[in-house]
């Protein structure tokens, strides 16, 4: 694996046009009843992945791309000041940026310690088989308490936090079940490691957008996983349940959770904003069905496909830094002295490379110094 300008452009541009297609499927009508959340998930981590490889693969092919590489060569090797170049300079404000990004990482996560610590004086704490029957090892504990302002999953805990809301015992059942759902696809633990990406990626504006609509594909993965099993008018009633857990957060006062500040990458909960798009798909009932498993193997092997090229610049070396002989003296073969003191031999149309030729090949081939 080799890790270059090249390969980190490539794979900006690569992941770039995911992120597009990903948008693409996620907000047409037509392609998200025939490609579905199933699909989107695959897709947005093989972004992650693509993102967190930007290298060269021993089968990668090089081809040259003066037009953009040559250009874009120039500017990062431009000397600012003395052996200070711009690719320094940027390099420099990429971890700097990141180091900014992990003291704000801890920021978060002491700031839920101290959001449990409170929560774990004042909650009405249950489980999970207070509410439905359920398998004792997803017996989790659910808290109860009005200093969060929606249900949701808070940072690395496996505990279902409910606010202080009106519901009956079947819309407690439904939210039981979505916020479980979360918990079983570790949908928190998915978060977090997007937060991870920022942190490399801070200085990149795609990845923001990918980690702003994740949320919504895990809670439509979610609505499809809890809903598989129910009737056309279960599904309503569920819906129901949404638009009733909404309505109620959305009257109540500013709790503690809120005056802290916390992320919403550090947790999962039911936004507002994603409401009317979640029902809408819930009410079509193809939302049901899985994914075609060959688009979703063309998906998984995109990172494969992404990898297969690498555009480098183009130069043609000057003329003066070779020495020269006649081309009759170089039909059976030549040897090329490199300025790092290794050779390379062209013999009879095969090559190596050595530090240290033989003394009768550079006896009976002739050398040209690079």
């Amino acid at each position: 694996m080799i890790l270059s300008v090249s390969s980190v452009f490539i794979t900006l541009v690569i992941t770039f046009l995911m992120i597009i297609l990903f948008y693409l499927i996620l907000f047409n009508k037509k392609l998200i009843y025939i490609l579905r959340s199933d699909l989107l998930i695959i897709l947005s981590f093989v972004i992650i992945i693509r993102l967190l490889l930007p290298v060269e693969w021993p089968y990668t092919i090089t081809i040259p791309f003066p037009w953009v590489m040559n250009s874009l060569q120039a500017f990062l090797n431009y000397e600012i000041f003395s052996h200070f170049s711009v690719i320094s300079l940027l390099l420099v404000i990429w971890l700097l940026g990141s180091a900014i990004q992990i003291c704000k990482f801890i920021i978060q996560l002491n700031k839920i310690k101290s959001i449990f610590a409170v929560l774990d004086k004042t909650a009405i704490k249950n489980k999970v088989s207070d509410f439905i029957d359920i398998d004792p090892h997803l017996d989790y504990p659910v808290w109860i308490t009005n200093g969060i302002p929606s249900p949701m999953i808070l940072g690395f805990k496996k505990i279902i936090l409910i606010p202080e809301i009106g519901l009956e015992k079947k819309e407690f059942a439904h939210i039981i079940q979505h916020e479980l759902e979360h918990l079983k696809h570790k949908d928190n633990i998915i978060k977090l490691f997007l937060s991870l990406v920022l942190i490399i990626y801070w200085w990149f504006p795609p990845v923001y957008w990918l980690c702003n609509k994740i949320q919504l594909v895990l809670e439509m993965r979610v609505d499809k996983k809890v809903t598989y099993y129910f009737s056309e008018q279960e599904v309503t009633d569920y819906a129901d349940t949404l638009l009733k857990v909404q309505k109620a957060i959305s009257s109540k006062t500013e709790t503690s959770f809120d005056r802290i500040g916390i992320s919403s990458m550090f947790y999962i909960n039911d936004g507002t904003s994603t409401l009317y798009y979640r029902i809408t798909y819930l009410l079509n009932q193809t939302y049901k069905k899985s994914s075609n498993i060959l688009l979703i193997l063309i998906i998984v092997s995109l990172p494969l496909i992404s990898n297969c090229i690498v555009l480098e610049p183009c130069l043609e070396p000057p003329i003066e830094t070779y020495s020269s002989s006649p081309a009759s003296d170089l039909e059976n073969g030549f040897i090329v002295k490199h300025p790092d003191g290794s050779y390379s031999i062209f013999i009879n149309g095969t090559t190596k490379t050595t530090m240290d030729p033989d003394d009768e090949l550079l006896s009976k081939y002739p050398v040209i110094t690079e």
